[in-house]
């Protein structure tokens, strides 16, 4: 069964009048990253342990990841969290830091009823000022309910038999701030970046064992965000129409779903889709999340544009 975010994006840059993917661009890119590695799993900073509270962690890791800049205008800098060895941690690391030392420090909290329960003050006293804090403890209580409800995250992800389909499926269905989509040309377009997140992070945190023993990574696409188009624009895989590059310049933040944020991560959900074909015809034989994760890893330094603005707990 192909993936419908992969089908949504392919009709989505049929359409687009803001963004368009540039060939010529894309082949640049590719000639760029072809001989860069994959990153490996980054685990230095996410929590590994007995098996359901790694489980339970990376359910709460994923419900909770997203949107860590802060608003435009605002007086504070990006959310941070001290990390080991004295590094200053951001975003998605910050987080799973961050979550790491809850779990460690007390494994209770990461327990069904408890996550049901969260709110605000509780997310707070974990995370510090993140943006979007009732958004997030929202997110927390459905990953509760969804445990109560199968009495474990091992009965939980044993329902999804190893596939990254039946996974995000099964996501979707019980988590519903998991459902990334919006309405395109009066389509609904899906993108379901944090479920589909969550299977590379289940893959990798296991070493592709036991519950990371996932038989379909290929069905994955890119994990569409705010960093890759901001690469791929940089870098010329990504062409934007003028009006839109100018707002973006201007750091004027994206209306969640407007026709400019859909074409943006349909294009760049097609760029990684033409850089992975690319790569293979040269004989490299990676996956759309690898790519995804050799242009994040590139994403994380110094670019000439802008990332897109969009204040959403999709991504």
């Amino acid at each position: 069964m192909e993936n419908p975010v992969r089908a949504g994006a392919r009709w989505v840059t049929r359409w687009a009048r803001h963004v368009r993917v540039d060939g010529r661009g894309v082949e640049d890119v590719a000639r760029r990253i072809r001989d860069l590695p994959v990153p490996p799993w980054e685990g230095r900073y996410h929590f590994q342990g007995e098996e359901e509270l790694t489980l339970r962690y990376l359910l709460a890791l994923d419900a909770l990841n997203f949107c860590f800049w802060p608003p435009s205008g605002s007086s504070g800098g990006k959310w941070a969290v001290p990390g080991p060895d004295g590094e200053r941690l951001t975003g998605y690391f910050a987080l799973a830091y961050a979550l790491r030392r809850r779990a460690e420090g007390d494994p209770s909290s990461l327990e069904p009823r408890a996550l049901a329960d969260a709110t605000v003050g509780w997310v707070r006293a974990i995370l510090g000022e993140v943006p979007l804090l009732p958004w997030r403890a929202r997110a927390l209580r459905e990953v509760g309910a969804a445990l109560l409800r199968f009495g474990s995250a091992r009965e939980f992800f044993a329902c999804a038999q190893g596939s990254c389909l039946r996974l995000v499926e099964l996501v979707t269905s019980h988590l519903p701030l998991f459902r990334d989509s919006a309405l395109y040309r009066g389509r609904e377009v899906v993108f379901h970046k944090r479920a589909q997140i969550l299977c590379a992070d289940l893959w990798g945190t296991f070493g592709g064992e036991g519950p990371g023993a996932l038989h379909d990574l290929d069905w994955l696409t890119a994990f569409a965000d705010y960093k890759l188009p901001q690469l791929l624009w940089a870098q010329g895989g990504l062409v934007l129409h003028p009006t839109l590059a100018g707002r973006l310049k201007r750091g004027e933040e994206l209306r969640p779903g407007s026709p400019e944020e859909v074409e943006l991560r349909a294009a760049t959900i097609m760029a990684v889709e033409e850089l992975t074909a690319a790569l293979r015809a040269g004989g490299r034989g990676v996956r759309a999340f690898e790519v995804d994760w050799i242009l994040w890893n590139l994403s994380q330094g110094p670019l000439s544009v802008p990332h897109p603005r969009v204040r959403t707990f999709f991504y």
